[in-house]
């Protein structure tokens, strides 16, 4: 009986310290790169282990030592991965004023998904000034084309798989376009936005494909750069918003706000999940709006679901400076970056 429990104290510590350091491999395989994704749930399980270890007395005294500081490490390792997104309360913003306001509202529709209805009566409750919709096709362009009344410019690109995008808007926008950028298939969409008050502010669009079975996270990550280019060299302050198909704290997202000078609202309004909308475990925020400097976000809310896999989530950006610094780039990142895009083929 001994024996048996010290095998499966040892497998319930092994298990998540090693799926928590195994990002740290420079891979682009698959599971890899997903074992990125869950890292709350490493700790949760980590401190359930750690209290397992405590009260394991059967098993030799030296052993719980060991095993249990290994997971203390790992716990040490995820907390200052995801800590910052929990710890403190968030900053109270100041008001934006009324003609420095720009509402961006960020749904994945998931294809096959028919409640059409549901998210357009939280698009007309919530009134956002944009409206970037995710995997839309066909069936969702009809459905989407009810909001033109509110919404009454846009750029689509249906592409008849799961990577149609639509972009609706309050105000006009101008240089808009769709860019197959990391020859996956997958579009990008690039417009500025000029509201009334005439600050205009450049957005990209983005939904990569994820890294799963026989697919790798290259193309992903080629896309990621290749927006992160694309936002260092606008002319305009930069919003980057969509279903990246990562999580903030990854590799590759962490190399593109550096690259692009992003912020991330979240590390200081919290960790707010987005994924999975359908199941009571699966929590990691995949939809995210991040932003130059020129910006800010006053409020970031996760909002009811609507029979999708994700819920939509809505920012509050104001049109002055954000008051945090946003990250530099460390050296070889962009060698990095251009070195992923060449190997991709992208354009």
């Amino acid at each position: 009986m001994r024996a048996i429990l010290t095998v499966l104290l040892c497998l319930a510590v092994a298990v998540p310290v090693a799926a928590t350091f195994l990002p740290l491999w420079r891979t682009d395989a698959w599971w890899v790169r997903m074992a990125d994704f869950p890292r709350l749930q490493y700790t949760v399980a980590l401190v359930a282990v750690l209290g397992a270890v405590a009260l394991a007395r059967p098993v030799s005294r030296r052993l719980r030592m060991v095993l249990g500081a290994m997971a203390v490490a790992a716990l040490a390792f995820d907390v200052a991965k995801i800590g910052h997104y929990f710890i403190g309360a968030p900053p109270r913003a100041e008001a934006c004023p009324e003609g420095q306001r720009l509402s961006l509202m960020v749904a994945n529709v998931k294809l096959e998904n028919r409640h059409a209805e549901e998210l357009l009566a939280i698009v007309r409750e919530r009134d956002p000034d944009l409206l970037l919709a995710l995997e839309t096709n066909a069936w969702w362009n009809a459905r989407l084309a009810r909001l033109s009344d509110r919404l009454p410019h846009g750029l689509a690109q249906i592409t008849g798989s799961y990577f149609g995008m639509h972009l609706l808007s309050r105000w006009p926008l101008s240089d808009a376009r769709a860019v197959f950028a990391a020859d996956q298939g997958v579009p990008a969409l690039l417009a500025t936005v000029s509201p009334p008050s005439g600050e205009a502010v450049r957005l990209i669009g983005l939904h990569p494909r994820p890294p799963h079975p026989g697919q790798s996270s290259r193309g992903r990550d080629a896309q990621l750069m290749w927006a992160a280019l694309e936002a260092r060299e606008a002319a305009l302050p930069v919003v980057l918003a969509g279903d990246l198909n990562a999580v903030p704290w990854e590799r590759g997202v962490e190399r593109m706000r550096r690259i692009a000078g992003l912020i991330d609202p979240r590390a200081s309004l919290g960790f707010l999940p987005t994924y999975d909308a359908q199941s009571w475990w699966m929590a990691w925020p995949l939809d995210q709006v991040l932003h130059q400097e020129g910006l800010s976000v006053t409020s970031l809310e996760v909002l009811p679901g609507f029979g999708s896999d994700h819920f939509p989530v809505e920012a509050e950006l104001c049109r002055r400076p954000a008051g945090r610094e946003a990250p530099e780039p460390e050296a070889g990142d962009l060698e990095r970056a251009r070195e992923l895009l060449e190997a991709v083929g992208a354009r």
